[in-house]
């Protein structure tokens, strides 16, 4: 992914006749903090790229991955100012570590990296998680993507997504069952996988419910994301 917004970094600073010196002066770094932004050797966040959107003149969509350039035909002042709100509008969520969906791993909760978001929606109730594994792929979340969680410490119906900490310290991405014995079970959307059943809802804390998935753009041989 880094890789891809890399390439567009470069494509939009060549096109300014900017070296990497000069464009790491206009943002208040390096030429070799540039040259890695270029490389995907350095993860970007969502600050230094609205900054380097206003820099280079394109728009922050323009660098996501999957975003095709749009047509080089002279824009009207409403279509600028439409883009303008649409910008100014954008913000970021925190993605968090990384949950697997398969057998639970030990929950990172350290940023390692913003999603972009409208700011309506990007507000404290929701954060985003990394999906290793592939427990859910019967769901349509495969491994790579970022699901979207909104946080709260309840269900809402039986069958819902949960992303759920397990006996105190391990976090994972099951559909929640109870039955009417009061056991819980936590089911894969992929029959290779066991279900997790717990006795008592003490060793089980909501930590937010699936409110959405986010997919990249499947690499070419040999890139790394």
């Amino acid at each position: 992914m880094f890789v891809e917004i890399g390439a567009k970094i470069k494509k939009a600073r060549e096109e300014k006749f900017l070296s990497q010196a000069g464009l790491g002066a206009k943002l208040g770094l390096t030429a070799t903090a540039i040259n890695y932004y270029e490389k995907g050797k350095r993860k970007i966040g969502i600050d230094d790229l609205l900054r380097l959107s206003e820099a280079l003149a394109k728009p922050v969509l323009y660098f996501l991955p999957g975003v095709d350039e749009p047509k080089k035909d002279t824009p009207s002042k409403n279509t600028l100012n439409k883009h303008v709100e649409i910008f100014n509008d954008l913000t970021g969520i925190a993605v968090l570590g990384t949950v697997r969906a398969g057998q639970p791993v030990f929950s990172e909760q350290n940023i390692i990296g913003m999603l972009p978001m409208p700011q309506q929606k990007a507000v404290k109730e929701y954060f985003a998680l990394q999906v290793k594994g592939d427990s859910m792929a019967g769901a349509g979340i495969d491994e790579g993507d970022l699901v979207l969680i909104h946080r709260q410490s309840h269900v809402d119906f039986d069958g819902q997504i949960v992303c759920a900490l397990v006996n105190g310290e391990e976090t994972t991405l099951k559909v929640f069952h109870k039955g009417s014995d009061g056991n819980i079970r936590l089911v894969a959307a992929n029959p290779s996988y066991p279900d997790l059943l717990l006795e008592s809802s003490s060793n089980l804390v909501i930590q937010g419910v699936y409110a959405g998935v986010y997919k990249f753009p499947p690499s070419r041989p040999g890139q790394k994301l």
